[in-house]
């Protein structure tokens, strides 16, 4: 409420004004003896409240006072609409700012000639301009927007707009050519504000950088053609020999021999590919089971070392540290991760050299290191070569084979185990894998008696490594009161 106080002595010289709330229409008078009130009625919000008025005389009251005090109530009202719809007004403005700073998508907004006007921080980091060099330029300059090979022609209107139309919200796929050449993908969308007279006053326009997903649609498009060839070649082998088997008397006792050893290998070959697939399968599903227990491993590295020199005839040796500690991991796992990353050495190192498989003891885990002498990788591969589906340079996939979710297989299997894997990696000069399993005698991080207080025993992991467990179907056991072993 707001009130001008009436002065202690004397007769004050104008009217004393008090503003309150109401929830009437019609004019009151006559409150009590001397004391008249208007009610604030905006345009646009209705009733805002009433305007007492204390006359120091009523005996001087006169009618035409009442019409002027009703016109001060009116321009009261008018003024308390403003001042509130401003206020709603900023505060909407900084909501949506910062709404849209936060959204992922370029949000760019054009008047109808296509000056951009506004746009959000994502903008800046999907098309890589700075504000400064954004004003006052049109889209054109500042997007480079191209549909096919064409760039986006906006000189009868925005053309994103037309297509969105046609489009019906699905949203139009649209390129920008980088430095380098390369393609930028990016899903657009484009929407109309119109005036009062209906004249495209500004084009918002949204864009999804869809480049990740690009990639692996491509990525799955070379897997399923990669993965046909790899299961054409030993099914290529064993149909031909078969065929050969069932001719009466196209082969001798010696040739029958050499062919069903032949497609023995073979179907050894098209298993290890099938089993790569079912087992990348069931990872992404979140169907790996692996049971922990304390595990030697020089027994199972020397043993894998030798079983892949005495097939390949190549210098596959291993170099374990005596008395390698145990370590808690599943030893089947294990096993087929070795397995993968010795494979991928021999595949990668076409011109022969050495393939040494090294064991380490540290303070809380054992690292296994496996060293090839290969072709190496440049910096991007080394990078992704865990990602599911990734190849390499296409002339490499037809070169070695493969199907690129091998690498994909041992980090899904290492770290359910609680371990991590990694590389490093030259052109030319080979890779180095290193997988680091915890050791069964390391300690125990003490743990506060009073967090399982407040943590329910089914609750989930706290690592990072725990939770991908946990989401796995992984069970993990549980020491007394609670926490973890």
């Amino acid at each position: 409420m707001l009130a001008y106080p009436i002065p202690d002595t004397g007769p004050p010289p104008t009217p004393v004004f008090v503003i309150g709330s109401v929830n009437r229409r019609k004019r009151l008078r006559d409150v009590q003896r001397g004391v008249f009130s208007f009610p604030l009625i905006a345009p646009r919000s209705g009733v805002l409240g009433v305007l007492y008025v204390e006359a120091a005389d009523p005996t001087c009251w006169r009618p035409e006072d009442e019409d002027v005090l009703e016109d001060i109530a009116g321009e009261v009202a008018l003024a308390l609409e403003t001042a509130n719809l401003f206020e709603q007004a900023v505060a909407q403005k900084e909501r949506s700012e910062a709404i849209l700073s936060r959204v992922a998508d370029a949000v760019v907004v054009t008047d109808g000639q296509g000056t951009l006007r506004q746009f959000n921080r994502s903008a800046v980091d999907i098309f890589g301009f700075q504000p400064h060099e954004a004003a006052q330029r049109s889209c054109t300059q500042i997007l480079g927007l191209r549909l096919g090979e064409r760039p986006l022609d906006c000189s009868a209107g925005c053309a994103l707009l037309q297509l969105s139309s046609a489009a019906a919200g699905r949203g139009v796929e649209v390129t920008r050519v980088l430095e380098g050449g390369r393609k930028q993908p990016l899903l657009g969308n484009a929407a109309a504000v119109v005036d009062s007279e209906g004249v495209v006053a500004e084009v918002v326009h949204s864009f999804r950088d869809i480049t990740s997903l690009k990639e692996a649609d491509e990525a799955k498009t070379m897997f399923l053609a990669t993965a046909s060839h790899e299961l054409k070649t030993p099914l290529t082998v064993i149909r031909g020999f078969s065929e050969m088997l069932m001719e009466e008397g196209s082969l001798g006792s010696n040739g029958a021999s050499g062919a069903v050893e032949a497609i023995a290998r073979r179907s050894v070959e098209l298993n290890k590919i099938v089993d790569r697939i079912l087992l990348s399968s069931r990872i992404e599903s979140g169907r790996i089971e692996v049971s922990l227990s304390d595990v030697d491993l020089a027994p199972i590295l020397l043993e894998r070392t030798d079983a892949f020199a005495r097939a390949t005839g190549r210098w596959v040796r291993a170099v374990v540290e005596p008395l390698l500690p145990a370590v808690r991991c599943d030893p089947e796992a294990f096993s087929s991760a070795v397995d993968h990353l010795i494979d991928n050495a021999i595949k990668y190192s076409p011109d022969g050299g050495s393939i040494d498989v090294h064991a380490l003891a540290l303070p809380e885990t054992v690292t296994i290191e496996v060293i090839d002498h290969g072709v190496g990788m440049s910096a991007e591969q080394a990078e992704r070569c865990f990602e599911k589906f990734f190849q390499a340079e296409s002339s490499d996939v037809r070169r070695f084979g493969g199907t690129g979710i091998g690498l994909y297989i041992v980090r899904s299997m290492i770290e359910a185990m609680g371990g991590t894997v990694s590389v490093t990696s030259q052109m030319g000069r080979g890779s180095s894998f290193t997988m680091s399993l915890r050791r069964a005698d390391a300690p125990i991080m003490a743990v506060p008696d009073d967090v399982f207080e407040t943590v329910p025993s089914d609750a989930p992991e706290p690592s990072v490594i725990r939770e991908f467990m946990r989401q796995m179907g992984i069970p993990t056991n549980r020491g007394a009161n609670g926490g973890r072993r």
